[in-house]
């Protein structure tokens, strides 16, 4: 089955449902993964969340963008260059109310949220009037966006890569309950946000329309090798190279 029907299916969700409002702030609290030196292998699992409905996040991936609650943020913040897998999966147990069947998928972002951003700020109400479209939040999955506060702090959100559980549009293909996606990354703080990718989810027959979804989020960081310890190793594959040779002709 295909989870994933951004393409053609924005005006029919429209259509019958009216978007919700989007009142709650965004948040990083018991959501951050860590901080990594880069210089020695590190894990991390964040394992007792939940989402409310299965669409946060592929709504948010369609030409009106969407809903900044109807995700999670999670934050991370890394001190050297280094490679890292980013893991989002259905996790049923997550909470004593949570259910399983999250479809999960998630975007990773340069920089943060400010403190208490959310859609209806003046200042991200402001930027979304710049936009050339109607926005029905201020989350872009797909893209950079803007958000803000009510104390007129307003952050960019520079979008890296997503990755998404499913076989349909833009699906990592399997449908598990499982993606996973490895960034080499820079220094610096990134916010992921990890939400539902059934976009037909939100529409209003759905008995499971605001059930907590249970989610468990997973980060893994590995060194990325110094070039001079490259060279030391490609110089020892040579000389040993060399020294084949030599008994060869020998």
């Amino acid at each position: 089955m295909n989870h994933f029907h951004i393409l053609g299916l924005s005006a029919l969700a429209a259509s019958l449902c009216a978007p919700l409002a989007a009142h709650a702030h965004v948040s990083y609290t018991n959501r951050d993964l860590g901080t990594f030196t880069g210089t020695t292998i590190a894990t991390n699992t964040i394992s007792n969340q939940t989402i409310s409905g299965n669409f946060g996040w592929a709504d948010a991936a369609d030409a009106d963008w969407g809903d900044s609650h109807k995700v999670r943020w999670f934050r991370f913040t890394l001190e050297q260059t280094a490679d890292v897998t980013l893991t989002a999966s259905a996790n049923a147990t997550a909470t004593a109310a949570s259910i399983g069947g999250l479809i999960p998928g998630f975007s990773l972002y340069g920089g943060l949220a400010p403190s208490a951003a959310y859609d209806n700020a003046a200042v991200t109400q402001a930027y979304r009037a710049t936009l050339p479209f109607a926005t029905e939040g201020a989350l872009n999955t797909l893209g950079d966006f803007q958000i803000g506060n009510d104390s007129g702090v307003i952050n960019t959100l520079s979008f890296i890569g997503h990755s998404l559980d499913g076989v349909g549009y833009l699906g990592d293909g399997t449908v598990d309950g499982h993606t996973s996606r490895t960034f080499s990354l820079a220094a610096g703080t990134y916010s992921l946000v990890v939400g539902g990718g059934d976009h037909l989810a939100q529409l209003p027959g759905n008995p499971n329309l605001a059930s907590p979804y249970g989610m468990s989020v997973s980060i893994a960081v590995t060194p990325v090798p110094e070039p001079s310890a490259i060279a030391m190793v490609l110089a020892g594959l040579a000389c040993a190279g060399v020294a084949v040779r030599r008994r060869t002709a020998r």
